[in-house]
């Protein structure tokens, strides 16, 4: 190789070197100016250790905590008021936009999206639709209404809302049940921005008070769920578990979700990863399997690895764990 030919690769080199250098500062620069925070290199629930949790969860009251709201506000649409899409409307999914401001794109999206529900009494005998809009399309078909001098029938758009959540929240899974909370957050938002929407400036009062108990008893749901994939991570921590999951006054969303923890919650514990279940979770989720349990929470069971699954399966099962575990609720 000429001498000339070797020191432009040498050159080359560091130039490219320097290269990769400033956009890797430009990078960080970036990242910081712009507000965008890196993804947390660990779990949530990797903070908090197993005999931590299950302190904390014993403080909880969990049958309060998961059982249905009462007051200070509910609400309870007209008798026969049904939510259905426009035949010939487009049928979107939509994240809550009411806060936006109306011309905005995400305004105009939301009108859209509830011009393209039609909220309407159901004449006697009629059967209802087989399938309605989901939850807040209903709110944004709300916000149509409200604006169109339709109060009324704005109001049982979002009690027709509230209904939808409520259903989510008797469900046995924790993650529908946040589902539901969230859309009855919504709702109520909605109502504590406007006494016309509450329909006074009390019930906007009183929906403003349960906004605020809302918002505390979501954050509590997850804190909960936080602490149960933390001592589920952990095998000592499991028989605890596996005994309140057992206890039948629990509300079934919780005890499916400490089920879930004993079953894969070695999918967060680098030893079982490795070698396999510990004995001590193996023989809890055993004794898990000799119990009568109700059909949501068995069907749960059943899905818990019984035995030391090939490496394979660990990975797979790993996978949609963690994924689950790390879902925004």
């Amino acid at each position: 190789m000429q001498p000339a030919t070797h020191k432009k690769i040498i050159y080359g080199a560091i130039g490219c070197s320097g290269v990769l250098v400033l956009l890797m500062v430009a990078s960080v620069l970036w990242v910081q100016r712009s507000g965008v925070a890196p993804p947390p290199s660990e779990l949530p629930s990797a903070t908090v250790t197993a005999a931590a949790a299950l302190d904390s969860l014993s403080a909880y009251d969990l049958q309060a905590l998961f059982a249905p709201p009462d007051a200070p506000f509910m609400l309870a649409p007209s008798a026969r008021m049904i939510a259905r899409w426009r035949p010939d409307g487009p049928r979107t999914v939509v994240q809550f936009l009411d806060t936006a401001p109306p011309d905005s794109w995400q305004g105009r999206t939301w009108r859209d999206v509830g011009a393209a529900v039609v909220v309407e009494s159901l004449p006697a005998g009629v059967p209802l639709p087989d399938s309605q809009p989901i939850g807040r399309a209903i709110l944004a078909a709300a916000r149509v209404r409200l604006e169109s001098g339709d109060p009324a029938h704005a109001r049982d758009a979002v009690a027709m809302a509230v209904r939808h959540a409520r259903e989510f929240e008797r469900r046995s899974d924790v993650l529908m049940v946040v589902a539901g909370l969230h859309l009855e957050r919504d709702a109520l938002e909605m109502l504590a921005r406007d006494s016309l929407l509450a329909g006074g400036a009390s019930a906007q009062a009183l929906a403003q008070a349960s906004l605020i108990a809302m918002d505390r008893r979501l954050r509590e749901v997850r804190s909960v769920r936080t602490l149960i994939a933390a001592a589920g991570a952990s095998a000592a921590a499991v028989p605890t578990l596996a005994t309140w999951a057992r206890d039948s006054t629990l509300p079934l969303a919780i005890r499916d979700e400490m089920i879930r923890a004993v079953g894969f919650g070695w999918v967060l514990d680098p030893p079982e990863v490795t070698y396999g279940l510990d004995t001590v979770r193996a023989a809890s989720i055993r004794r898990l399997a000799t119990i009568e349990w109700p059909p949501a929470l068995a069907q749960t069971l059943k899905e818990a690895t019984l035995g030391s699954p090939s490496m394979m399966e660990r990975m797979r099962l790993s996978i949609s764990y963690r994924t689950k575990r790390m879902l925004d609720l």
